[in-house]
């Protein structure tokens, strides 16, 4: 039986975080003067997007989302897709097209939020945004993934100029990180006062494990095991190493994707090599306490979650230069960035992590530092921000 897409979010929001300053929002497409909303008022969003049940970064921010927002924020996520089979998809799908005609119609006014990523996920989106736009509500379009910048390049320049055209007519399009925001405003021609930056959000708290004096350094892996994630380049440069670094050295990749493949190619490893499918959050965290560096080489991003919640844990990262990490990770800092596809950089820094402990250790503290500017909070702060400040003078509603 398809679940039902429609689903309430909790309307409470924990203490916010005072030390952390959100990024300006930019003013609606009006430019009418921005409105402070009294804590009595409320703002009624509904959000669109994978379902909550999906696994990804998308689903763990729109998750954050549903859980943190202040009060004077209600939000209701309708789910556009779930992990299920084609045909169901496509129901869920069509429902969600329905519900949104459904809200269009009312007199029930609100903000719809929808969260994007490329290929069919961006056509899908764009069918619900350009309803939106036609009915004169507020829309915010959330952009996700590492991949829309070749998807956009790729499409028929007739099926490109339709994408683009809905970008600019949405209120807000939200960016990932600064190079983010430079490609919707230069390729996409979003007029620049309506596209703000704001990198996805972690959970912070200042606990750490303590990983001074561990005889082994474990790297871990998580996400989807693919080329473009370089997950053959991490075993491979796993390979590569000197036999007394291998040595000292252990390897988790936890995720979905080409398991099998990526088993197959450590299999000369043993023990030393553990190729897991995807976990839960409390396995997650789990292994995140249990290792000592982060490890990414993808080829392309967004700002990567699993990036977020490892240096939230404590640990220094090994990642590439690409999408939105440069404005989360600083070479030599919170970590070392190689380029993708380098085996050789790779196992060179891998290497390094290894042979210096110091510098590892500082490093990772240093990047749980870093991580408290994405907390949750100061997040929800931000978002219910933008929200005040394109949402029209009805759609502020009397709490009850």
């Amino acid at each position: 039986m398809t679940p039902d897409p429609v689903s309430l979010a909790r309307d409470s929001a924990p203490p916010l975080v005072p030390t952390v300053q959100p990024p300006a929002a930019p003013t609606p497409a009006a430019q009418a003067p921005v409105r402070v909303v009294a804590p009595t008022r409320r703002i009624k969003v509904v959000q669109f997007g994978p379902s909550l049940d999906v696994r990804g970064g998308i689903t763990t921010v729109e998750q954050h989302i549903c859980d943190y927002l202040a009060p004077y924020v209600s939000i209701r996520h309708v789910a556009t897709m779930d992990q299920g089979s084609k045909f169901g998809r496509a129901i869920m799908y069509a429902r969600a097209v329905r519900e949104l005609s459904r809200i269009l119609a009312s007199i029930d006014p609100c903000i719809v939020h929808i969260h994007f990523a490329s290929r069919g996920s961006t056509l899908r989106k764009m069918i619900l945004a350009d309803m939106v736009t036609r009915a004169g509500r507020p829309l915010v379009l959330h952009a996700h993934g590492g991949y829309f910048e070749q998807f956009h390049r790729r499409l028929p320049g007739v099926l490109r100029r339709t994408v683009d055209g809905i970008l600019q007519r949405a209120n807000l399009v939200i960016a990932l990180s600064s190079r983010w925001r430079d490609f919707y405003v230069n390729e996409c021609e979003v007029s620049p006062s309506h596209v703000t930056v704001l990198p996805n959000p972690v959970r912070w708290t200042p606990d750490l494990p303590n990983r001074a004096g561990r005889t082994t350094v474990q790297f871990l892996f998580l996400g989807r095991m693919c080329q473009k994630k370089g997950a053959y380049d991490l075993v491979n440069a796993f390979a590569a190493l000197p036999d007394a670094v291998r040595a000292r050295a252990r390897l988790t990749l936890a995720g979905d994707g080409d398991l099998e493949a990526i088993r197959k190619l450590a299999e000369p490893f043993g023990e030393q090599v553990r190729v897991l499918s995807w976990v839960d959050s409390s396995e997650r965290e789990r292994l995140l306490a249990q290792s000592d560096v982060f490890v990414l080489p993808s080829y392309h991003e967004g700002v990567p979650m699993a990036l977020l919640e490892a240096m939230a844990s404590g640990l220094p990262a090994i990642v590439t230069p690409v999408g939105g990490i440069p404005d989360v990770l600083r070479h030599g800092v919170e970590g070392l960035m190689v380029e993708p596809a380098h085996v050789t950089e790779l196992c060179a820094a891998m290497t390094r992590m290894v042979n210096h402990d110091g510098e590892r250790i500082a490093s990772g503290r240093r990047a749980h530092e870093r991580a408290r500017s994405f907390d949750v909070h100061a997040y929800a702060r931000s978002l219910a921000e933008i929200y005040q400040r394109i949402a029209p003078v009805s759609d502020y509603r009397e709490l009850p």
